[in-house]
Parts: C-alpha cells; structure tokens; sequence
C-alpha cells in the first residue's frame, strides 16, 4: 500500500476581513512576536498576515486559519471581553475544525 501525499494549495495573498482586506505574507525570515519566534502574525494596523515560509505546507494552513480567527475577533470588537489566553485557545480550535474541514 502506498502512503497518499497531501498537497496544499498555495497560501492566498489576500483575504477580505470583516473589516476590510487583509494581505497575506509568505516570509523567509522567522516571525518575532514579543521576544520569542512564532508560526504567524497578524498586524492589525497594516492588516497584514505574515506566515513564516520555512514550515511546512499543512502548518502554514493551521497559522493562516489561526490568524485568520484573529482578523476576525479583532474586527468584531469581541477581543475587549477576552483573556489573551482564551483569544488564542478560540483561534487553536477554529483553526484545527477549518484544517479538519478543509484538508480532511
């Protein structure tokens, strides 16, 4: 039996937000955020999305997902009533249910 290879599309290079476009970055350097490196971030002054390049292809997805939740919760204004613990714990399971749906 052969072991069937997942192939991912490429990354869109932009999104339209609840509050507008957003582009997406495909970067070759490591993302820094708050003295430590990171998969993804999302600016939402520039409304950009950065994804690091250097992992692999289904990581790249599950970091999109995840900062895509972001754009969303920051749009909508319900960031003010959220821990940063439970924002990012709602962007993890958003993230791993749009992975699950799109990629099986």
């Amino acid at each position: 039996m052969t072991k069937r290879v997942m192939r991912y599309p490429p990354l869109p290079k932009a999104i339209e937000g609840p509050g507008g476009p957003v582009r997406v970055i495909v970067s070759k350097q490591p993302i820094r955020h708050e003295h430590a490196e990171c998969w993804g971030l999302y600016d939402s002054e520039l409304r950009t999305i950065t994804i690091d390049g250097r992992a692999a292809p289904r990581q790249r997805w599950k970091t999109f997902f995840h900062e895509l939740v972001h754009v969303a919760i920051l749009d909508s204004g319900l960031d003010n009533g959220l821990s940063d613990a439970l924002h990012e714990a709602i962007c993890d399971a958003i993230a791993t249910a749009r992975m699950r749906e799109r990629f099986g």
